[in-house]
């Protein structure tokens, strides 16, 4: 688990201007981050810096994956909503079906309780699942 400076110093980096910085600070959430982190990197994935929310989502889908599916597509919806392309956040949701098999499952039970984007988003990633 991340201790209190670690994420202090990892959340100001994500949100640097200098982009070395910033891509550096997403590697070492994403290469630190252990499943203890969840509730932390759930916040960020509400953080108002696409970027943030980005760096959140990879751990996230690694750890938890079909457990945080619903956070995780609202905030992959934030994004296109800012216009964003949300090219690194799509690769972040492609990994879910690829490392847990019951991404299916979650997905299944989703789909009928979500609505508009949401649910299309669901949808989309059904497909990739086995």
């Amino acid at each position: 688990m991340l201790d209190e400076h670690t994420w202090c110093e990892i959340e100001a980096e994500l949100q640097s201007r200098d982009v070395p910085i910033a891509v550096m600070a997403c590697e070492r959430l994403h290469a630190a981050a252990l499943i203890e982190d969840a509730p932390r990197l759930l916040e960020l994935l509400k953080h108002p810096n696409f970027f943030v929310r980005e760096a959140a989502a990879w751990p996230l889908a690694e750890l938890l994956g079909p457990q945080v599916i619903a956070e995780l597509l609202a905030a992959y919806q934030r994004g296109f909503d800012e216009g964003l392309d949300n090219d690194g956040f799509t690769a972040a949701l492609l990994e879910i079906p690829e490392l847990h098999a019951e991404t299916r499952a979650a997905l299944t039970n989703l789909i009928p309780r979500a609505e508009g984007s949401i649910k299309a988003h669901a949808l989309w990633l059904l497909e990739f699942c086995d």
